[in-house]
């Protein structure tokens, strides 16, 4: 018996090459933080290598879930899903394999959210369960079905969460529902492209509880009150990503389906 609910021997997965492979879903107001400003995003991954081909410039971390284009005046950013390669030279101290949750302002820039930074190193080829969740003012990370780590991304720190700064100021974020479609397996076209496997994913427009969280992991027992999007990648075959919440499919640009072994 499966101990949780990773992709089992003989599931269909989603898999990503790491170049421009990605989902493209159209654009609707659930998919943003501010539609009932309590939002959770869901899906289990499986980096297939240590060091991502394609990461951000001069960066050493992809994008591999996200809504928002452009970091500039008249740019739609929102909120994303990042994990950092094995060696991060960039970055001091280092982030290796460090896995994150990001809200911003639409012009981009700084974001603040929440991260998952393993002791060990997660091994090329493991599946994890990440969830990320925004309220009002704090972001919320959880790999696995356990809460790791919560930040605030306007007003006071509370319940333990950390405040980001920069020059000695709080970096406050003010999410604004844009038109940039979500896509999975990077944010961006052309940009940063996650390389390995995708299945699961969902998007909530409220927060889900920790027993929620632990129940998702183990069973893949999903709410349906309030799920704003279901893509659960395991169809198999042809060019279409069924939302099985809302009807409203992605287009699959690249990537592949694979069958877990």
């Amino acid at each position: 018996m499966a101990s949780n609910a990773a992709p089992q021997p003989g599931d269909h997965y989603l898999y990503f090459d790491g170049h421009d492979d990605y989902v493209e879903i159209r654009n609707l107001r659930c998919y943003s933080v501010d539609h009932t400003w309590e939002f959770t995003v869901a899906a289990w991954i499986r980096a297939d290598v240590d060091n991502f081909p394609t990461p951000e410039t001069d960066r050493e971390y992809v994008h591999w879930l996200g809504k928002g284009e452009g970091n500039h005046d008249r740019g739609t950013q929102e909120w994303v899903c990042r994990m950092y390669s094995l060696d991060t030279p960039h970055e001091c101290p280092p982030r290796p394999k460090r896995t994150s949750f990001y809200v911003f302002n639409p012009q981009g820039g700084l974001g603040v959210g929440s991260f998952v930074q393993p002791e060990s190193p997660v091994a090329a080829g493991v599946w994890r369960l990440i969830v990320g969740m925004a309220d009002r003012t704090h972001t919320y990370i959880y790999c696995n079905g356990t809460y790791v780590d919560c930040d605030t991304y306007r007003g006071p720190a509370t319940c333990g969460c950390s405040i980001m700064t920069s020059d000695d100021r709080q970096v406050v974020i003010n999410p604004i529902h844009g038109s940039a479609p979500v896509r999975i397996g990077c944010q961006e076209l052309h940009k940063s492209s996650f390389q390995g496997g995708i299945s699961k994913a969902r998007i909530w427009n409220r927060l889900l509880s920790s027993e929620e969280i632990r129940a998702l992991y183990l069973h893949d027992a999903a709410p349906r009150d309030w799920l704003a999007a279901e893509f659960l990648l395991n169809e198999g075959q042809g060019p279409t990503a069924n939302d099985t919440a809302y009807r409203n499919h992605g287009m699959i640009n690249g990537a592949t389906w694979a069958i877990q072994t």
